[in-house]
């Protein structure tokens, strides 16, 4: 799921991109009608899909996330509920400073994590996002051609810093599953890595 929000909020920067330079090319005067029907288009169904894909997966990293934080605690319980995990990811702008207690939360209960300059750089592209969804909004406000433009191109750089975003998430989860590279090269020569995986299978 990540890695498809990466790929639609990529398509979107991409479509916004063509719009913003559909505006720019012909800013004073008419735009032929299929440049303009082709670019609104791709404006509007990248935005859309992206949309939909980005909130599947911002739902399927809080369903790993609860999840992920169960195992780690086992035997005892996690000391956070479920549903105050749930509202807490999902909810906008209480995420943005509950997500990285939960996470250095769950570093530290964790036999396998990232370090915490892998989660900085994972908040730092959780931050930049924000804030270029945030100007995209204030700019969307605006009135006349120009603000539209602006929106456009800003909105194409928040599509940018989605991917970001979705790229770090990715790889912030995987590190609290996947082995780290220092056990990795120390056991798979003897076979060991490989053998335990192909019991598990």
């Amino acid at each position: 799921m990540m890695r498809a929000a990466g790929a639609w909020f990529a398509a979107t920067a991409v479509a916004h991109g063509l719009r913003y330079a559909a505006l720019a090319w012909y800013a004073d005067r008419l735009a032929p009608w299929w440049i303009e029907a082709v670019t609104t288009a791709l404006v509007w169904v990248t935005g859309i899909v992206a949309i939909a894909v980005g909130v599947a997966a911002a739902i399927t990293a809080t369903a790993w996330l609860v999840e992920t934080r169960r195992r780690a605690y086992e035997p005892v319980p996690d000391p956070r509920s479920r549903a105050g995990l749930w509202a807490g990811a999902l909810l906008v702008v209480v995420n943005f400073v509950r997500l990285p207690v939960y996470l250095e939360e769950l570093r530290r209960a964790s036999d396998r994590a990232p370090s915490r300059a892998d989660l900085r750089r994972w908040w730092a592209a959780w931050a930049v996002n924000a804030l270029a969804v945030a100007l995209a909004l204030w700019r969307g406000s605006g009135e006349g051609s120009q603000a539209a433009a602006d929106t456009v191109l800003l909105t194409a750089l928040a599509a940018l810093a989605a991917v970001w975003t979705a790229h770090e998430t990715r790889s912030v989860m995987r590190s609290f599953t996947d082995p780290s590279p220092r056990f990795t090269r120390r056991f798979l020569p003897a076979g060991i890595v490989e053998a335990s995986a192909t019991r598990k299978e």
